[in-house]
């Protein structure tokens, strides 16, 4: 007995002084329960090279096995009282409930967690890894369902406001930390060498803040907020990111079934408003957390693993080589005809067409385009005919056989209304007329449902696309229009000072690029180009007026450089 009390403070001891890994979180005092992680025998066969999703030993087993780390508060941590708690443990919580199965958390370090996810030891990672781009290479990762940020914090009395304005003075940060990681990327940007100064923890490194030796600390924000809690009165964060952390969860790289069927349930769990809950008890001074996650049409009503079940296919032809060995890029483009009479849509052809040049231009290829409906594109996509098809949906009913890019426009339902109206919404539609457009199908349907939740009584115009302004503005046919922002583009582009939108967005879809089925490397490369077309502003420049805001939506940047495969994708 004695000889295990000793045992055991020898591992309470060496808990408390450890320090975190190299991609962790910073380590500030906390007191962690000491918990043995298990050796793993060096015979495993790595899960990674069967063909076998994990999702099949989840409906095998009915039990999600899930690696967590045990000291990540707010997202995950094992309490004095022997109980797990945090976000990533809730959110995962809830996404077993909805499929009904079990879920088996499992301790995981920095060190063990890549290999334990290989061997098939778990089925997935929350909360050890922030997606950065570096990662890419040897992990997969689910839909983004909360964008984080390393954060500037400086006295409360100082003069700065901006990043721009402490390039040039000292700044901290805890060494072996992201924010490490952070600072040489905001250092690359800058094309500049900082003035850091790095501490063995954010305890020493707050202290020299406060104390006039550094003039900015970078840490986490949630890290910064901890570590302030009793100084709140001191310091402040500036606005500005030093840089936005995407969180997800890791999966093996090549196991699209169980990324699909991640981020398909987190998708579901936005859309019935449980990830909303979740982020009003975790982050309250989130007002924009929802913003994370974009949403595929096609959710339906649950998600369950079935959804997801069969073989783990591998390409047998990767776009990227072909690419690079024929200097050819072979793009469908989705037309549906109604380019020819919507002049909102005729844009959107254009920037479909443009955006697969400008693919071509950066990646020093030529763009060889074929034409035809949105069905026959992918069903060129699908035989492998077509590198990539512009212009159409992610689409959850379209998952079992092609994969979809980021998104690269967003649009929806919208209220267009005089520029002179008071009308805010539906409650100022009380009683009065709602324009719909003939060719936005479902429209009337959709607008009625709102005003049906409102308990709002309204009627009903139709009118053609074309027409639309003149029924608003002259004819005084309807208070409003509700239409798809796609064909309301054209007509607040012509009268800029006439007509304008209200704030509220009734639905979001986008259109991203259909890639082939599990060609990891390629929808790398299209997702990084279209975030570095972001980044220099080439997205904003050719979508035109089809960006009905002051800002692009809040598209996901993933942390990293700027290159992909020896690719340079800044395109200069």
């Amino acid at each position: 007995m004695k000889a295990l009390q000793q045992l055991c403070m020898l591992a309470l001891t060496f808990a408390l002084i450890s320090v975190a890994g190299a991609q962790g979180s910073t380590p500030i005092p906390t007191l962690v329960v000491p918990t043995l992680v298990p050796h793993q025998a060096e015979d495993d066969t790595p899960a990674s090279e069967t063909a076998a999703s994990s999702v099949a030993d989840i409906i095998a087993s009915g039990a999600f096995r899930v690696g967590v780390l045990y000291n990540e508060p707010p997202y995950s941590e094992f309490t004095l009282q022997g109980d797990l708690r945090g976000f990533d443990i809730d959110l995962i919580r809830l996404i077993v409930d909805s499929w009904g199965s079990d879920v088996d958390f499992l301790q995981v370090t920095r060190e063990n967690a890549f290999d334990r996810l290989n061997r098939g030891q778990v089925h997935a990672i929350a909360t050890a890894f922030v997606h950065y781009r570096d990662l890419d290479a040897q992990l997969g990762f689910s839909q983004t369902y909360l964008v984080g940020r390393q954060a500037m914090m400086v006295r409360a009395e100082s003069a700065y406001q901006s990043l721009s304005e402490l390039g040039a003075h000292p700044i901290g940060y805890v060494i072996g930390t992201r924010s490490e990681k952070a600072l040489n990327l905001w250092s690359a940007r800058l094309g500049s060498t900082l003035n850091l100064q790095f501490f063995l923890t954010l305890d020493r490194a707050f202290a020299a803040l406060t104390d006039g030796r550094i003039e900015g600390l970078v840490a986490e924000e949630q890290a910064l907020l901890r570590a302030a809690s009793d100084y709140a009165d001191r310091v402040r964060i500036l606005d500005e990111a030093v840089l936005r952390e995407p969180r997800a969860i890791a999966v093996r790289r090549h196991d699209i079934a169980m990324r699909h069927l991640l981020s398909h349930s987190i998708q579901s769990l936005a859309k019935n408003g449980s990830l909303s809950n979740l982020y009003r008890e975790y982050f309250p001074e989130n007002e924009n957390a929802e913003a994370a996650v974009k949403y595929w049409d096609g959710i339906g009503e649950s998600v369950s693993p079935t959804q997801y079940a069969g073989a783990l296919t591998i390409p047998t032809r990767y776009a990227l080589t072909e690419i690079r060995q024929s200097s050819l890029l072979r793009a469908g483009l989705a037309d549906d005809g109604a380019q020819a009479t919507s002049a909102g849509r005729a844009q959107l052809a254009s920037l479909n067409e443009a955006l697969l040049h400008e693919l071509g231009r950066r990646w020093g290829v030529a763009v060889e385009i074929v034409t035809g409906s949105p069905e026959e594109v992918v069903a060129l996509l699908a035989a492998g005919e077509v590198d990539i098809v512009a212009g159409i949906k992610p689409d959850w009913r379209l998952a079992a056989s092609l994969d979809f890019s980021a998104p690269y426009l967003l649009h929806g339902d919208r209220l267009m209304v005089p520029a002179h109206s008071r009308i805010q919404g539906f409650n100022d539609l009380r009683g009065r007329i709602i324009g719909v457009i003939l060719d936005d199908e479902g429209a009337r349907d959709r607008a009625q449902a709102w005003a049906d939740s409102i308990n709002a009584s309204v009627r009903f115009f139709q009118t053609r696309e074309g027409g639309a302004a003149l029924h608003l503005l002259e004819f005084n046919n309807a208070n409003a229009i509700y239409a798809d922002s796609l064909l309301l583009v054209s007509h607040l582009q012509a009268s800029p000072n006439a007509l304008r939108l209200t704030d509220r967005w009734y639905s979001q879809s986008y259109y991203a690029f259909g890639l082939p089925y599990n060609d990891r490397d390629f929808r790398l490369l299209v997702d990084y180009t279209i975030q570095e077309l972001v980044r220099d502003g080439t997205l904003r420049r050719l979508s035109g007026a089809l960006i009905l805001s002051d800002e692009l939506p809040d598209f996901e940047i993933t942390p990293g450089a700027a290159s992909f495969a020896g690719i340079n994708l800044t395109g200069f």
